[in-house]
């Protein structure tokens, strides 16, 4: 199928040229929460549609387990799964009794949670000016050091408040203007959640984010930007809500109620034990592991931040304990191996691109690697695979 080519964009790009400065090139980076490998393909989407017919694009792009946001977009950024880096879920406690919340900003601010170099760490580090908006994890001070632009998450801020501030970036002079950009768009993911991967409400988000795409590949090209968008993960309708409250008696464990895993923690063996038992054979909707037990495949057991025993459902159910379970349309957070729906998307154009580029599915661990070497970042001069072929 050929896609046409947008004049508005074209000529929005030719514009912009004539107000930002040249520039040694740089790298944008779209992070877009809840879009779905086939969202492109299902829903007005002509933008990416072009983007992935003028430059790059992979089949799917895989994310991690859990496949929830704040541990994957932080995968993206650092190469390392959830069980290194240590977000291992929105919500979750570590051994000390701290507990992380995604949307307490005193614990995503809080740089002592998170392992691993981030991208606009290993960039500033390097002498490379980054700027962030709103990307996970980006706020907090990691390895003594932030982006050099960022901002604490407002959820009332619109996309074109953040692209007006990309151009604003892009239009700075050469030598202090950031050379890596990332800009977290969760409109996708919100009305995946609210009203279900299939609803015309997710057909409207995915038009309106894809035209923000459109907007800012026209000021990436127009500064000599390479420019990448990303997904954390994909989205699947929930088929039930199930309550485990009656099931065993949870009041002696710290219970971490996330989006989709239930984590168990608690220093008595026997507690672990007597409710592991009461748990398992009740139901083939949910598995319950020791946090030693869970699949291998999961990558998801050698960190002390994951439950001492976790519930996992064995479909597309909401699942959890009591009041907190939340009542949503449609849900992420399982197993990418098993639900194909969890994947997400990998788009890629700019001058350091080759066009016709089409990779099969791309692991999100990979991405930190090629991030580097499009920045030349030191120790990143060369990247294997597919990725590393689709760099001119």
């Amino acid at each position: 199928m050929r896609v046409r080519a947008d004049p508005v964009s074209r000529l929005a790009a030719t514009l912009l040229a004539s107000t930002l400065p040249c520039a040694a090139g740089g790298l944008l980076i779209v992070g877009l929460d809840g879009f779905r490998h086939d969202y492109a393909a299902r829903f007005p989407a002509p933008h990416l549609r072009r983007m992935a017919a003028e430059g790059a694009v992979a089949r799917a792009l895989i994310p991690c387990f859990p496949s929830t946001t704040f541990p994957n977009f932080y995968t993206i950024a650092t190469g390392l799964p959830p069980e290194q880096h240590g977000i291992v879920e929105m919500l979750f406690h570590d051994p000390a009794g701290r507990r992380f919340y995604y949307r307490d900003p005193s614990s995503t601010d809080d740089g002592a949670w998170y392992g691993g170099t981030p991208i606009w760490v290993a960039a500033e580090k390097a002498g490379i000016p980054s700027a962030t908006y709103f990307w996970p994890g980006s706020s907090a001070e990691i390895e003594g050091r932030r982006p050099r632009w960022f901002f604490p998450y407002d959820p009332s801020v619109t996309p074109e408040r953040k692209i007006d501030q990309v151009q604003s970036w892009l239009a700075m002079p050469e030598r202090e203007r950031p050379r890596l950009v990332m800009v977290y768009l969760p409109e996708v993911d919100v009305a995946g959640h609210r009203h279900g991967p299939d609803a015309p409400q997710t057909r409207d988000a995915v038009a309106a984010v894809d035209s923000a795409v459109g907007r800012l590949r026209a000021l990436s090209s127009a500064a000599g930007y390479d420019i990448v968008v990303v997904s954390d993960h994909g989205m699947s309708r929930v088929r039930e809500i199930i309550d485990l409250s009656g099931l065993a008696d949870f009041s002696g464990f710290r219970v971490a109620n996330g989006l989709m895993l239930v984590q168990l923690y608690s220093s008595d063996p026997a507690l672990i034990g007597r409710t592991r038992s009461a748990l398992r054979g009740r139901s083939t909707k949910w598995s319950v592991y020791r946090r030693s037990e869970i699949p291998r495949h999961l990558r998801f057991n050698l960190n002390p931040r994951i439950g001492d025993l976790v519930i996992v459902p064995n479909g597309p159910y909401l699942i959890g304990i009591g009041h907190e379970i939340p009542r949503l349309a449609g849900m992420h957070g399982y197993d990418p191996r098993r639900f194909p729906e969890m994947n997400g998307v990998l788009y890629a154009a700019g001058p350091r691109i080759r066009p016709g580029i089409r990779w099969p599915a791309v692991r999100n661990t990979d991405l930190f690697r090629w991030f580097a070497r499009l920045l030349e970042l030191p120790g990143h001069q060369t990247v294997a695979g597919p990725l590393g072929a689709a760099l001119r």
